[in-house]
């Protein structure tokens, strides 16, 4: 197993923002590191959840049209009902829920980690 790389670290504490109840899409976990500077692709997102994401809500992460990813699909129905986010088979409200941060927020996260 490889070390989670700089680019890993910045999208654990991003997504580590993400408040209970809310979601957001790889897509806009990329895009909230590129309006910070760092290129970052949803592809990179998805892997480094797959890979470190144990220590944050990965749950609170889905594809773009609110689909949980099959092979976490129990685990994170489980955990979003518990945040009291409603499933409809393997997908969610993303549009009703999505986590609109504010991006000095997520500036402050990425250097209070040491990752700006």
């Amino acid at each position: 197993m490889r070390d989670p790389s700089v680019r890993d670290e910045r999208v654990l504490a991003v997504v580590s923002l993400v408040p209970p109840g809310n979601l957001v899409s790889y897509g806009d976990i990329a895009e909230l590191l590129g309006e910070c500077g760092f290129s970052c692709t949803a592809r990179q997102v998805a892997r480094a959840l797959s890979e470190f994401g144990s220590s944050v809500p990965w749950w609170r992460v889905v594809q773009s049209g609110g689909t949980l990813a099959e092979q976490v699909l129990a685990r994170a129905r489980e955990s979003l009902a518990a945040e009291g986010v409603v499933t409809d088979g393997r997908r969610v409200d993303l549009k009703g829920r999505r986590w609109h941060p504010d991006l000095d927020e997520v500036r402050a996260a990425l250097a209070g980690s040491g990752l700006l």
